[in-house]
């Protein structure tokens, strides 16, 4: 097994990269990351499900079409991660983004939220990969489109 501390800091490194890779349109790098049958959750601020997903091809697809021409940044802080086993990581992130989006498809102008990621992280085929998240927003601000 992977002493703690390194693989501690490998879940943050993987986690990183999510962020750096969705805000940078990397979409096959960015889907390698993530197992082929996750268990993705959004939640608004209210906690109302906003968006759920159980197939990696459907929440690319979705991602892909919804951010198509956006400008993003996302952020993640303050981590608390623990290890479950030498296989599972549960890792909970402060969160902000800000997304500048394109024109069109009902799309706000832009949206900026804070929150928390709640995430679980499963060594398979050789890699860290992210199997569940939940996204808790604590703050969505959403501009609407002229």
């Amino acid at each position: 097994m992977q002493a703690h501390d390194a693989l501690v800091n490998t879940v943050r490194r993987q986690k990183a990269k999510y962020c750096r890779l969705v805000d940078t349109k990397r979409w096959d790098d960015f889907a390698a990351l993530i197992v082929d049958r996750p268990e993705l959750r959004f939640y608004g601020p209210d906690g109302a499900l906003l968006y759920a997903f159980d197939s990696l091809p459907e929440y690319m697809k979705v991602t892909k079409k919804f951010l198509e021409g956006a400008h993003t940044i996302h952020q993640i802080h303050n981590d608390e991660i623990d290890v479950l086993s030498e296989t599972e990581v549960h890792g909970i992130w402060s969160m902000e983004d800000y997304l500048k989006l394109a024109p069109g498809d009902n799309r706000p102008r832009s949206m900026h939220g804070y929150g928390h990621y709640h995430e679980t992280w499963r060594f398979e085929a050789g890699n860290w990969r992210l199997f569940k998240l939940d996204l808790r927003r604590t703050i969505l601000e959403v501009v609407p489109a002229d």
